[in-house]
């Protein structure tokens, strides 16, 4: 019941489902309480009026100490269920999930989402999916009311190495603009001018045109932290060695990322390649390490 977790019950209660909420740790959710949804104190009655869980956690020690422990979800219940993990986490934990769920006759789905918690309240967000074509069929119309892509992508681990390539997709992206604005502002060229020119040039995209109002405005607020994006990318490279393949742009873009952490930038949005990148450069940075407050 992080952001995600939260925006994602948020939707499902807007959308008329009965919603049962559990954390990990203690936390306030009057407001999600009074739309309708209810608080479970533990995962021994998780199965008693809930056909699907769904768990959204940051990372893969997390999941697999929800789901994997000897009173994990996989522990509770004993009729026809679906597990829906929407995490960013590795395939290699995700196929031990499998196996423990193939084992304890639960379905399960992968299903890490692109976009943040703005999106997915808003009801934006894409779903990419896989795992047994039969349950994704079965839970297609609660899947479809989360977001309007849905995308099935294969019957095992597909979706949670696309996702990993999305998020390298978008790091590597971000360090591009981080450059060029640099490039710009050098010679001359206002941040604004120069980015609206990126968004309507064949360069243009959904990402640069949603990163642009707070890159003029040298607003930082976490949508996905830098900390984050870093452990997305030490996943997808771990994926990559374990095949022997090779993706210097990519483990460029890992370095420099944690070069931002390392500088003071690791808990703001991931557009801090920017600020890091100013700062080694010897300019003023849009944001001081550590603080995110403008200079």
């Amino acid at each position: 019941m992080g952001k995600m977790g939260q925006a994602l019950a948020g939707r499902l209660l807007d959308q008329g489902w009965s919603v049962f909420i559990w954390n990990r740790s203690p936390k306030d959710f009057a407001n999600l309480e009074s739309r309708g949804a209810v608080r479970l104190h533990s995962l021994e009655t998780l199965w008693n009026d809930a056909s699907v869980v769904i768990t959204f956690l940051a990372n893969d020690d997390a999941l697999a100490n929800v789901c994997l422990n000897d009173e994990g979800v996989l522990c509770a219940g004993s009729r026809e269920r679906t597990l829906i993990d929407m995490s960013t986490v590795s395939p290699r934990i995700s196929a031990e999930i499998a196996a423990r769920t193939e084992a304890v006759g639960i379905d399960y789905l992968r299903s890490p989402v692109s976009g943040n918690p703005a999106v997915l309240s808003a009801g934006n967000i894409t779903l990419i999916v896989s795992g047994p074509r039969a349950t994704f069929e079965r839970v297609e119309v609660l899947m479809n009311s989360i977001g309007p892509t849905v995308l099935y992508v294969g019957d095992a681990e597909q979706s949670r190495t696309l996702k990993l390539a999305i998020n390298s997709g978008l790091a590597v992206t971000a360090q591009i603009m981080a450059e060029l604005i640099v490039f710009g502002e050098n010679n001359g060229i206002e941040r604004s001018t120069l980015l609206h020119a990126l968004g309507e040039s064949v360069m243009g995209s959904p990402f640069i045109r949603y990163k642009t109002p707070g890159l003029i405005d040298h607003d930082y607020s976490a949508t996905f932290t830098t900390n984050l994006l870093i452990k997305d990318l030490d996943l997808a490279l771990d994926v990559a060695r374990s095949a022997e393949l090779s993706l210097p742009v990519i483990e460029l873009v890992s370095a420099l990322a944690s070069l931002a952490s390392n500088n003071g930038y690791g808990e703001i949005d991931f557009a801090s390649l920017l600020p890091s990148l100013q700062l080694t450069l010897g300019k003023t940075p849009d944001v001081e390490p550590s603080t995110g407050g403008i200079p």
